[in-house]
């Protein structure tokens, strides 16, 4: 793959942000993924591609303008500009499991948008399984020797493109690029954010004040800041795990809406016109986290990436590039590109407003979020 030359180096990382319509149409997210692609200059030789997008519940929301999947407008504009840049449609595959079930049930990608993207490019919907999965070792353990893996992202001869969504989580704070390779790992293993509660000692992961074993009180009446921090660090070691193992050529993420809350149903969406790209996982998830409003210096799973050597999360060592009249420029002033107001999380423990987001423009569907341990 062939990138702008200033966009090869691991700590540079490129804003793009438009204008958009009210409401935000499939055609503002296709427009903005080919600016972005042109702007990079991105350039294939025939090789074979793997787009990721964060698609793991688009089965369960059924409906592409939710706010909580990379929007497949934006996968068509990256599409669209691959077929014209080296990568025909039969080489191109778009992998995710839109269910995230534990079990090996074909998937229909019925209600993600995906389908109708698919029929219109040409490209082949694909989701892992533990047939096509593959063990591979882990250079640098923090918890798995071994990681099981979709052994299309994994191929030698394959170039993979990240493409999460500009997001929240009501664990990892952000959920970007790295949180999104989870989707290509086996189902069965996948589920970092019940691992890591499980690596907890027991005291904590029980109600302190439990009276009734079979009807425990909400976490949220109980767990507090500091054990929500233990939880984050065992995620974070299995993302950098992952990150170690599945290695995107590109990381892109959708922020034409981005989502605040806590990834899932409770939440609400913020029109933004934003995509932000570079080679290198931690440096754009940390210029993401930190345009979100974030610290990326704070936020867990960013300093055990930058500890395990996979990138740089200090916002002062990125250098920082904008679209002007068609060429890449540094940015003179990255704070004054920060979201306002800041994303807000909605994490689950004690002390928070659960009712935040309770309001005409949100999209609640269950306010118990049974969702967010898995």
């Amino acid at each position: 793959m062939k990138i702008h030359p200033l966009l090869r180096e691991p700590n540079a990382v490129l804003i793009i942000q438009v204008p958009i319509s009210t409401p935000v149409a499939w055609e503002d997210y296709r427009r903005v993924a080919m600016l972005a692609m042109a702007a990079m200059q991105i350039d294939l030789e025939g090789e074979r591609v793997v787009i990721k997008p964060n698609l793991t519940s688009g089965e369960r929301f059924a409906d592409p303008d939710t706010g909580i999947t990379t929007h497949p407008g934006f996968v068509q504009g990256m599409v669209e500009y691959l077929k014209g840049h080296g990568a025909p449609a039969r080489r191109i595959t778009i992998a995710e499991d839109p269910r995230n079930s534990n079990d090996n049930l074909p998937r229909h990608w019925i209600g993600t948008g995906y389908e109708r993207l698919a029929q219109a490019t040409g490209v082949r919907l694909y989701y892992p399984t533990p047939y096509t999965c593959v063990k591979k070792q882990v250079p640098h353990p923090l918890v798995f020797e071994r990681v099981n893996v979709s052994r299309l992202a994994v191929a030698p001869s394959m170039v993979l493109f990240n493409v999460p969504k500009l997001k929240t989580h009501n664990l990892s704070i952000t959920t970007l690029g790295m949180k999104n390779l989870m989707g290509l790992v086996n189902v069965f293993d996948r589920h970092y954010c019940a691992q890591a509660w499980k690596d907890l000692p027991e005291e904590v992961r029980q109600d302190p004040h439990e009276v009734q074993p079979n009807a425990p009180r909400p976490r949220s009446e109980w767990l507090d800041q500091a054990n929500h921090e233990r939880w984050q660090e065992g995620l974070a070691r299995r993302l950098a795990d992952t990150a170690q193992v599945i290695q995107p050529a590109l990381n892109i993420i959708e922020g034409i809406v981005g989502r605040e809350g806590t990834g899932f149903q409770r939440g609400r969406n913020r029109a933004l016109g934003l995509a932000i790209a570079g080679i290198n996982l931690v440096a754009v998830d940390s210029l993401a986290s930190y345009l979100m409003g974030f610290d990326p210096q704070r936020i867990i799973y960013l300093k055990v990436a930058a500890r395990a050597g996979l990138g740089v999360n200090d916002i002062e060592k990125l250098r920082v590039y904008t679209l002007q009249d068609g060429e890449l420029v540094l940015c003179p002033d990255v704070r004054a590109l920060r979201i306002a107001p800041p994303f807000l999380v909605l994490s689950g423990i004690k002390g928070e407003d659960p009712n935040i987001f309770r309001s005409e423009d949100s999209t609640t569907q269950d306010p118990t979020d049974t969702v967010w341990t898995q």
